[in-house]
């Protein structure tokens, strides 16, 4: 069996990735982490019956006190209890010596709360609140567990007792790719991000940050890594032969390889005008204050078709997707769909190899729900 070299590379250099950052956090060493993993926190599990094991739970992961030494196996058993009865109401601290009790160290607030799926918090998340923190942070679910330093994933582990490092995982919150329809989901829970995180400069306006399309096409990269089932990897903005670049290239267990163009249709400020005070900004969206906006309309699917058609000449992709993100800020009267792809936009090859999709966003919609629960 053949290994692709770009995974072999990624074998060979993760680790040294991600050194400067666990010595950021304290940690002397990543195996210190892999131990706590594997050794202290599966063995813990064990004495756990499955229906009391962490399901997408969140905690931190600190430094030990002394060096080399690993948490309690009683303390941390006790202490992965506590985490996933309190699963939506407190996020503990468990330093790698833990030999007492875990302490409390973030409240998610009710608003934080409603990026919960089923009575757990997701991965991607899990992934949000390390990038937020700068800290590390272990998502545990069942058996499997993820650990982020800074916002990045350093290990991903279906199944910490019986030492498995990395797999295809299966979990609560895998979504399949159905024929780009997992698109949607990313518009309505992801893209609406109003922190500053997210692609919002004006979530009350549905104002874009300056060039909102590389934005929006890293974050599908990343949402597409944590959530899609069958997912092997992406390429961003791969250079496609003789053509230039496209957006995302993306790699399945099965073999499939799709090619996914993004687009958006909406407003957003211009770079120019980027550090601009707020109220300048406002007063010159109300007033449509020329060279402070870039607004693009339904032709952009027209456009997007016709430059995936060029990337698709290839031949070396199974179907070709164009996602267009839906900001205007009548979208609510718009619905995330597929559209009839236009034989014409995409001369010479089949239509059937397309598929075009708009997944309508809205950014006021969660403050809206807020406003309306307060008495």
């Amino acid at each position: 069996m053949t290994v692709p070299l770009i995974d072999l590379a990624t074998l060979a250099n993760h680790s040294q990735v991600f050194v400067a950052a666990a010595a950021k956090l304290g940690f002397p060493s990543l195996g210190d982490i892999d131990r706590f993993l594997y050794k202290s926190y599966g063995k813990a599990l064990r004495d756990i019956p499955p229906a009391d094991r962490p399901q997408g739970a969140i905690f931190f992961l600190a430094p030990a006190g002394s060096a080399g030494a690993l948490a309690s196996i009683s303390h941390l058993g006790q202490a992965i209890r506590q985490i996933q009865t309190e699963v939506d109401t407190n996020r503990y601290q468990i330093p790698l010596d833990l030999s007492g009790n875990a302490s409390v160290v973030q409240t998610p607030t009710a608003d934080e709360r409603r990026f919960m799926a089923s009575g757990a918090w997701t991965e991607q998340h899990a992934q949000m609140v390390s990038r937020q923190t700068g800290h590390c942070v272990v998502w545990a679910n069942g058996v499997g567990a993820s650990v982020y330093l800074a916002g990045d994933c350093y290990r991903q582990s279906p199944d910490v007792v019986e030492e498995m490092p990395s797999g295809l995982p299966a979990n609560f919150q895998a979504l399949s790719w159905d024929d780009g329809a997992i698109t949607f989901e990313f518009a309505q829970h992801d893209l609406n991000d109003t922190s500053p995180a997210g692609i919002w400069q004006l979530p009350d306006h549905c104002l874009l940050r300056p060039k909102p399309e590389k934005l929006m096409s890293i974050a599908l990269g990343k949402f597409l890594r944590m959530r899609m089932a069958g997912y092997r990897h992406h390429e961003d903005e791969p250079y496609v032969e003789n053509e230039g670049r496209a957006d995302i290239v993306l790699y399945l267990y099965n073999g499939f390889i799709y090619i996914v163009e993004v687009k958006w249709v909406g407003c957003s400020l211009s770079s120019k005008k980027e550090l601009e005070a707020k109220d300048a900004i406002e007063t010159a969206v109300k007033a449509k204050t020329k060279g402070w906006i870039t607004e693009y309309d339904d032709t952009t699917f027209t456009e997007g078709a016709k430059q995936l058609a060029k990337y698709f000449g290839t031949t070396k992709y199974k179907f070709a997707y164009l996602a267009v993100f839906d900001c205007h800020q009548d979208s609510t009267a718009r619905k995330s769909e597929r559209l009839t792809v236009n034989p014409t936009h995409v001369a010479p090859h089949s239509a059937a190899n397309f598929r075009v999709l708009r997944a309508c966003v809205d950014p006021r919609k969660a403050s809206k729900s807020s406003k309306a629960k307060k008495p």
